[in-house]
């Protein structure tokens, strides 16, 4: 991905990457319920491939649990159920199939176009692409 995507996405277009851990809030939401997480944990990963910074986003359900997406200058393409922030990933039922995984808006609709990288509509389950609705999602402990 170009560079100018990166900036976009952090907003500076003077050339000047700022640390992305400096972001307080996330476009994140539950993915089962929709509410704002708490507890939300940014942590810059940074230059995996390409030079391009990479952010791990954390938060807290009070009723579902952590989740978290990895970004790379664009929207996160998964949010995962885990079991804490930087853990491994968490099953949970839906319509009696096991998921690990909840595909994105942007996983849909996205390709190599510029977009905001923190735009929350992207950041939204595809509810489409899952086995069945969130009236469904059963919780495990595993």
């Amino acid at each position: 991905l170009p560079i100018c995507l990166l900036l976009r996405a952090t907003g500076d277009d003077r050339g000047e990457v700022p640390a992305m851990s400096s972001r307080r809030r996330t476009p994140m939401d539950c993915p089962i319920c929709g509410n704002s997480l708490s507890n939300v944990q940014i942590r810059q990963l940074g230059g995996v491939t390409a030079s391009l910074n990479w952010e791990l986003h954390s938060g807290l359900c009070a009723e579902h649990g952590w989740f978290q997406a990895e970004m790379i200058s664009t929207p996160p393409r998964e949010i995962f159920p885990v079991k804490q922030p930087g853990g491994s990933a968490r099953k949970l039922l839906i319509a009696g199939r096991p998921v690990y995984s909840f595909p994105t808006v942007w996983d849909t609709v996205g390709g190599r176009r510029e977009v905001d990288a923190y735009d929350k509509d992207l950041w939204a389950v595809d509810w489409s692409r899952l086995p069945g609705g969130v009236e469904e999602v059963v919780l495990t402990s595993t």
